[in-house]
């Protein structure tokens, strides 16, 4: 079989297997969505395209609006059930692997022992199994990424092609459409490209830095009004809380496969995800500067190393942006703003192995007699361990749910959070669920990042979409909720400000076994 069959052939099994085992997974293991998935799916419900929009400029949504038009047509054209668009997110992110599979077979070889190593760091990445499986716009991102990279890489060495620069163009501007950190990854891919052209002194690499800046043009004049209203919801600060020495590793870490993830979080093992990002920024600078000593023509047209460095360069440097905007603008570093970038990690450890366990010739070949037996079993095994590991995965903290049905179903039941509110409220219609909106007590000094952020989204879901769980401050009072529970959370801060002022009075106070957490039956005074 040639080289390139194989690879076909095996890339449609990874597609199949990546989304047979996480679809499957889905209907053994918890369904409710979580905050944000709640959010997107009101937003692709919406009967009208036009509201939909409206509704994300708002403030509902912090990015721009392709995720969102892209899950409603299929929604609206398929079906609206969240299973089914947890699955729309599964099957695209096993595209995507499926089409880095290939593209970076063709460039380092060997499909058979490619297909072991990718899907070996892909399935000991925790990050891929929580974001792949949600209604967000993470996996959509995660394909215009790839084809993002696919495209600087190519233009490397045709810096002056018009097909590839028009192709770069178109999706630059989707990067960024389908989420605002795609602004890092263009800044960072500039940065490469305006390195490249004072390495290299060749001017053709001026019109690929041009089509750059006709990407943001494009974002400047179609979504940068609605960027500065979106970002209302971010003031007076961001909810991701700024990054310590710790919490830097922990993020970038999440981007590496490990073990045991869980295990990482115990305070004698936290030294294993800085070691994991020294260990591949040092091999990615140990195996990039000697060749770079060779001079620029003479590695151009190595398309292997040149998507090496450019993976490595891409990579660093967009967290490196982002730490810089955070430290002196507003907090945005989270790991799965940087999801994108694991796929650049995934080369560099393939590309790696090759360099120190083997030939990176495209000529080279698995022996057939693995490829029969033992990939086969391989697959199966891999099969089951994603389906065992997502199956395991939590993303909406459902403890709380044990406690509702001690209460009495005829008083409401406030929560502090977002977090309680919109999945409670989207998936329990047993429970009257409320959320007060208090400007006063989400802005108090010490009180959770969040609050201010969980105020303006949930105030925009009342006005779009008329929830009327969500409580106005002159709504809260003892004609309309004279007698209430109150799910109180000892890291948000709201109800006890009424309990102080003496609006508010306990009666009593019952267990709970959630760490933080205490549920009150209160009355109100006035």
């Amino acid at each position: 079989m040639g080289q390139k069959k194989e690879t076909l052939i095996l890339s449609i099994v990874l597609a199949v297997t990546l989304s047979l085992s996480l679809i499957v997974s889905l209907f053994f293991k918890e369904q409710w969505l979580w905050m944000d998935e709640v959010l997107s799916y009101i937003l692709i419900s919406d009967p009208s395209i036009a509201h939909l929009n409206d509704a994300v400029v708002s403030g509902m949504d912090a990015n721009p609006p392709l995720f969102a038009n892209i899950y409603w047509f299929i929604g609206h054209a398929i079906s609206l059930d969240p299973q089914f668009l947890r699955s729309v997110s599964v099957v695209i992110f096993a595209i995507t692997i499926a089409l880095f599979y290939d593209y970076t077979t063709t460039l380092i070889g060997k499909p058979v022992t490619n297909f072991v190593l990718i899907t070996a760091i892909v399935s000991l990445t925790y990050l891929n199994l929580t974001l792949s499986t949600q209604v967000r716009a993470y996996a959509l991102f995660l394909l215009v990424g790839f084809s993002y990279f696919v495209s600087l890489h190519r233009l490397i060495s045709s810096p002056d092609r018009l097909g590839l620069l028009t192709t770069f163009s178109l999706t630059g501007v989707l990067l960024v459409f389908a989420h605002n950190f795609g602004l890092f990854y263009l800044a960072a891919s500039g940065a490469f490209f305006v390195g490249l052209f004072l390495w290299s002194r060749q001017r053709d690499y001026l019109l690929v830095l041009a089509a750059h800046g006709l990407i943001v043009l494009v974002w400047l004049l179609i979504w940068y009004p609605n960027f500065v209203i979106q970002t209302n919801a971010g003031k007076p600060h961001s909810w991701i809380p700024l990054p310590t020495f710790q919490s830097f590793f922990n993020t970038v870490g999440e981007l590496v496969p490990t073990v045991s993830a869980s295990l990482e979080h115990q305070s004698l093992f936290q030294f294993l995800p800085i070691l994991r990002f020294l260990f591949v920024t040092g091999l990615w600078l140990y195996l990039i500067l000697p060749r770079l000593k060779q001079g620029f023509q003479t590695i151009k047209d190595d398309k292997a190393f040149t998507l090496y460095l450019l993976s490595g360069c891409i990579y660093l440097t967009t967290i490196a942006i982002s730490l810089v905007v955070t430290l002196v603008h507003t907090s945005v570093f989270i790991s799965r703003y940087l999801w994108p970038g694991h796929l650049l990690l995934i080369y560099q450890l393939v590309y790696a192995y090759y360099n120190f366990f083997g030939s990176r010739s495209i000529r080279a070949r698995t022996p057939t007699v693995i490829s029969r037996l033992l990939l086969p079993v391989y697959t199966l095994l891999l099969a089951g361990f994603l389906f065992y590991q997502n199956r395991k995965i939590v993303v909406f903290p459902s403890g709380i749910l044990s406690y509702l049905p001690q209460l009495n179903k005829q008083y409401p039941v406030f929560v502090e959070t977002a977090d309680y509110f919109l999945p409670i409220w989207f998936h329990d219609k047993t429970t009257k669920i409320r959320y007060l909106l208090d400007w006063q007590t989400a802005a108090t000094e010490g009180n959770i990042l969040s609050a201010t952020v969980e105020h303006k989204i949930l105030k925009s879901v009342r006005e779009k979409y008329d929830v009327p769980n969500i409580l106005s401050t002159q709504q809260f009072n003892r004609v309309t909720v004279p007698h209430f529970y109150v799910i109180d959370e000892s890291s948000n801060y709201q109800i006890e400000h009424f309990i102080q002022n003496g609006q508010v009075h306990v009666i009593r106070q019952l267990p709970i076994g959630i760490k933080g957490h205490r549920i009150l039956e209160c009355t109100l005074k006035s």
